[in-house]
């Protein structure tokens, strides 16, 4: 249930996650939280071989430490008012290293999850980012339910920063607050589930997860078979 005086209510914990919002300009944004990005890692590891999990992780979490709309590759379509991804931009750019290093090919997982999360909160679930605060309140949902995903998935923050991250060729997409995100990853790994849930429920969490990951292993099997991938036009959302 909305609780009007909801903003009032938010305690210390959720703050670092707000002002996260606020620093990076995402206050338009609405994407899966960096904790079910990595449950849904998780368990396509257990079905997927991959080469280094460890930079696989990493990938899958950074483009939420991506300045601005830069680190997700967000275009607009002006001709329907929409908005998508660039996948076909990342596939060009890194399509040698998507196929031999697991940073990049986790990084476009987390395109592909994201386009989910939009269309399954936008599409199933009406949602509404246009009311005053509702983004904000999404995010405290997602502080809420970090603690849940994170013990039923069993996660554990072991994301390992490479001491020559500079000079990844992922820079080219932007700048990356690294700094920012490890401190992220420690404040979702200490939260706890108190508090009410005001929108993305628990039950909704295990829901998306099942199904970004039936998408990421429709592209993962596309990817090794050469088949077609995801068309960034076809899945865009349209704003309201």
């Amino acid at each position: 249930m909305l609780r009007e005086n909801v903003e009032a209510e938010l305690t210390p914990k959720y703050i670092f996650v707000i002002i996260f919002v606020y620093k990076h300009k995402k206050a338009g944004n609405k994407m899966a939280s960096s904790i079910v990005h990595l449950a849904i890692t998780n368990e396509l590891i257990k079905t997927h071989e991959f080469n280094n999990i460890s930079r696989l992780k990493l990938g899958v979490v950074l483009p939420d430490a991506g300045e601005t709309n830069l680190g997700h590759l967000k275009i607009k379509i002006p001709e329907t008012n929409g908005s998508t991804y660039d996948f076909e931009k990342f596939r060009s750019k890194f399509r040698n290293l998507l196929k031999t290093d697991d940073l990049y090919l986790g990084y476009y997982l987390h395109l592909v999850q994201d386009i989910c999360y939009r269309h399954f909160v936008y599409d199933r679930y009406h949602w509404n980012p246009t009311i005053p605060g509702n983004v904000d309140r999404l995010h405290r949902d997602y502080a809420i339910t970090n603690h849940y995903v994170a013990v039923k998935y069993g996660l554990k923050n072991d994301i390992v920063i490479p001491d020559d991250f500079d000079r990844e060729p992922i820079n080219e997409i932007c700048r990356f607050d690294i700094k920012w995100l490890t401190e992220a990853l420690d404040t979702y790994f200490h939260q706890t589930d108190e508090g009410d849930i005001f929108f993305f429920t628990k039950e909704m969490t295990d829901e998306y997860i099942t199904e970004a990951i039936a998408l990421c292993n429709k592209e993962l099997l596309a990817l090794k078979t050469g088949a077609g991938m995801i068309d960034g036009y076809e899945n865009a959302w349209h704003h309201l």
